[in-house]
C-alpha cells in the first residue's frame, strides 16, 4: 500500500473515530435529558432522595457483567461512573464532605463515588464530616471505616454510636502509599509524617528504611504532605495525587507492607439505600454483661443463616467495661429474614439496637 493510501485510510478511521464521538454525544445528551426528567419527577411527586446508591449499584454490575470488551472493569467504571455523576447533578445539585484537604484517600474515594460534578468540602477531621451531614450542609460525607490489614478506624466507629445519620454506600479503594519529600536520600530524614492508619500500613518497611526517624501523627495524609513540602528533614506518608497537587518529590513508590492493600469506607447521609440484590444491613448493638451475652446477640443471625462479615467491639464510653458491637449483616434489612432477626434483638432483656442503614455491596475495582 502507498503512502498515499495508508494516509487516506488511517484518514478514514479518524473520520469514522469521529463519528462515533458524535453519536455517543448525542446518547450522553439524551441519557442527561432522561436525567433531568427523573429529577422533576421525583421533585413533582415529593420522591426522595435524588440519590438511589442501589440504582446506581445495579447499573454499574450490569455493565460490567456485560463487559466482553478490551476495556478493563475500573476503566469503563470510571467512565460511566462520570456520566452517572453529571446526570446527577441535572437532577439534583451534590454536595459532598470529606476529610481533606483535597489528595487524601478519602477524597479519592468520595470523587470515585461521586464524579467530578459533584461539589466537595474539604473538612478537618471525621467528626466535622458528620457535622456538615447532621446539619444538612452537605448531602452526604464520606469516611473511612476499615483497612484490610490494619483493621478498623475506630474514631468513625464511635462517632456513629451518638450521630444521627445513615450509611447509604461503601466505596472500596486500593491504596498505595508513597513516600514523599525534599530529602536527596533516605539518611537526611529526621522526621516522619502522615495519619496513624498509612503509618500502621507502612510499619514494616518503615522498620527496615527509617527506624530513627521521629515519627509525627498528622490528621490526614495530605497536611503530612504539606508539611513535606516546607521541611527538607521530613518526609511524609501519601498518596501521588497529594504529591502531584504539590509538587513535591516521590522518594519511594509503594512502600505499603501489602500491596494488595485495601480500606474502605463509607457513605453517610439521612437516608439508606432501597435492596439492590446484593446488599449488607450495618447495626450497633449491646446487652448487658452477662454470662453468654454476646452468643445471645449473635443468635437471631445465626439460627437464620445470616452471615456476619464484620463484629468490632468499641468501649460504650458510659460505663466502664461496657462494650457496643459493629455489626453487618448479609442482605437487607428489608429481607424478610434480617428484619425478623433485627426484632428479635430489640426484644432481648437489655438489648440496644440501632440500624446504621442498608447499602449495596461495593466490587472490588
Amino acid at each position: 500500500m502507498s503512502t498515499k493510501d495508508e494516509k487516506r485510510s488511517l484518514d478514514a478511521l479518524r473520520a469514522a473515530i469521529d463519528g462515533v464521538d458524535d453519536e455517543l454525544f448525542a446518547l450522553i445528551r439524551k441519557r442527561a435529558g432522561l436525567a433531568s426528567e427523573v429529577g422533576a419527577h421525583k421533585a413533582n411527586q415529593g420522591l426522595a432522595p435524588f440519590y438511589v446508591p442501589s440504582r446506581e449499584a445495579e447499573i454499574i454490575r450490569r455493565l460490567l457483567d456485560g463487559n466482553d470488551s478490551n476495556i478493563p472493569d475500573p476503566a469503563l467504571h470510571g467512565i460511566f461512573r462520570e456520566i452517572i455523576g453529571a446526570c446527577l447533578a441535572l437532577e439534583h445539585p451534590l454536595t459532598v464532605a470529606y476529610l481533606g484537604p483535597e489528595g487524601t484517600f478519602t477524597h479519592t474515594a468520595a470523587s470515585r463515588q461521586f464524579g467530578s460534578s459533584a461539589q466537595y468540602i474539604a473538612c478537618p477531621n471525621f467528626d466535622e464530616v458528620f457535622d456538615e451531614v447532621e446539619a444538612g450542609r452537605a448531602t452526604y460525607g464520606v469516611v473511612p471505616v476499615e483497612n484490610a490489614f490494619e483493621g478498623a478506624v475506630t474514631h468513625t466507629l464511635d462517632l456513629f454510636v451518638d450521630r444521627d445519620v445513615s450509611i447509604c454506600a461503601e466505596v472500596l479503594l486500593a491504596i498505595h502509599e508513597h513516600l514523599l519529600g525534599h530529602a536527596e536520600q533516605l539518611e537526611n530524614i529526621k522526621r516522619l509524617a502522615s495519619h496513624p492508619q498509612p503509618l500502621g500500613q507502612c510499619r514494616k518497611w518503615l522498620q527496615a528504611h527509617l527506624p530513627w526517624a521521629e515519627i509525627v501523627e498528622t490528621s490526614s495524609t495530605a497536611k503530612a504532605a504539606e508539611l513535606a513540602a516546607t521541611d527538607t528533614e521530613l518526609a511524609a506518608i501519601a498518596s501521588e495525587a497529594v504529591a502531584e497537587r504539590l509538587g513535591l518529590p516521590i522518594l519511594h513508590r509503594n512502600i505499603e507492607d501489602y500491596h494488595e492493600n485495601t480500606t474502605r469506607f463509607l457513605v453517610i447521609g439521612q437516608h439508606d439505600s432501597p435492596p439492590s440484590g446484593e446488599d449488607k444491613t450495618a447495626v450497633i448493638m449491646s446487652v448487658k454483661d452477662r454470662p453468654g451475652a454476646l452468643h445471645a446477640l449473635l443468635k437471631p443471625f445465626a439460627a437464620r443463616g445470616i452471615g456476619l462479615s464484620r463484629i468490632e467491639s468499641r468501649p460504650s464510653k458510659k460505663k466502664m467495661w461496657e462494650y457496643v458491637f459493629f455489626v453487618d449483616a448479609q442482605g437487607h434489612k428489608s429481607d424478610a429474614m434480617v428484619a425478623d432477626a433485627l426484632a428479635e434483638l430489640e426484644g432481648l432483656p437489655g438489648a440496644y439496637l440501632k440500624v446504621l442503614g442498608s447499602y449495596p455491596v461495593s466490587r472490588q475495582l
